[in-house]
């Protein structure tokens, strides 16, 4: 058994969680956080493996937990939950320390997929969350728009890890990566690890602004 802590004010969805995350994981125990507050005060009682937290509660930001949790409990995987979606709520979430970012209007089978790719060591990105990262650096980054002045950069990937990256990038978790390319999540996993490796990357939203920035993928 392992615990998760669900920071979330609104009861009906703290119910909806608590049955998806027993579909997820069989064997999990949920304790929940209702207010910044409740939450900074689980942390310490026991061990948490994951974290799930919205961003809007009743005594601030969710952001505002994120970096408190990484002191506290460096071990516990950090993923947004929340229904925002636009370019500051998602990258002020990556650099508090979130390893995930998941929108909670997706279908409950790519929620329940994405949850437990989390536990496997596949941090989940919502596939429209992959795509607004790719848009954000296309638009600010001056790589994207003049190659001849600024060549992409240059890393030594073989022709399987670049095809892991792209689907990275596209929000695709290892088992979804592994039905494509005919290989088993086992080989899937090894490769994300090279790839996190020379990317020199923690998370999937950092891989996603790598394949970007290395020019494996271009937004129309």
């Amino acid at each position: 058994m392992f615990n998760v802590m669900v920071v979330e004010d609104v009861e009906s969805t703290c119910n909806w969680m608590q049955v998806l995350l027993g579909k997820a994981f069989p064997d999990v125990k949920v304790v929940f956080g209702h207010t910044l507050a409740e939450a900074r005060g689980q942390l310490g009682q026991q061990f948490l493996a994951l974290a799930l937290v919205d961003l809007n509660l009743p005594d601030g930001s969710g952001l505002e937990l994120i970096p408190h949790i990484r002191r506290h409990s460096p071990e516990t995987r950090i993923i947004v939950m929340t229904i925002f979606d636009d370019h500051e709520h998602i990258f002020n979430a990556i650099r508090a320390g979130a390893i995930g970012y998941l929108l909670k209007d997706q279908s409950e089978k790519i929620l329940i997929n994405k949850l437990r790719g989390v536990m496997e060591g596949d941090p989940p990105l919502s596939p429209l969350i992959a795509r607004k990262i790719l848009e954000q650096v296309r638009d600010s980054d001056p790589i994207q728009e003049n190659h001849a002045v600024n060549p992409p950069l240059h890393i030594d990937l073989n022709q399987r890890e670049e095809e892991i990256l792209v689907l990275i990038s596209k929000g695709m978790n290892r088992t979804e990566i592994a039905e494509i390319l005919s290989l088993s999540p086992h080989t899937v996993a090894r490769y994300i690890k090279d790839v996190y490796q020379k990317l020199d990357v923690s998370s999937r939203a950092e891989a996603a602004i790598m394949a970007c920035r290395i020019g494996l993928v271009r937004m129309s």
